[in-house]
């Protein structure tokens, strides 16, 4: 097991997408790995949502699995609330009905009696 302290690889503030995708060059391959983030000190919601899908999502063929420790209080609640608007299951209409006009006197006609 490959114990990673994040901050000795980026920094104290985690900051961008850039960031995690730099974290995820730096792992060793085939091994288990614990991110700790005992030195964090703040990051931001794009960082924790990348990181959360390079590696609590969909952990690489790289690893065999990944765990993370010491985790801020206010940073868990973030990866928490990542983890709930990923898994979250869409709901999106296969077909929608499309109007066409051919004037902006037609489009007009038709917004008036729109019922909103």
């Amino acid at each position: 097991m490959v114990l990673i302290d994040i901050t000795s690889i980026l920094s104290q503030d985690l900051t961008s997408r850039d960031s995690a995708r730099r974290l995820a060059s730096c792992i060793p391959i085939e091994a288990d790995v614990v991110f700790d983030f005992r030195n964090v000190k703040f990051a931001t919601r794009c960082f924790i949502d990348e990181f959360y899908n390079l590696f609590l999502k969909n952990p690489s063929d790289r690893t065999r699995s990944i765990k993370i420790t010491n985790v801020p209080k206010d940073i868990n609640t973030m990866i928490e609330a990542v983890s709930k608007t990923q898994n979250k299951v869409k709901n999106i209409s296969e077909t929608a009905h499309v109007k066409s006009f051919s004037t902006v006197d037609e489009f007009i006609q038709y917004m008036v009696h729109v019922n909103f």
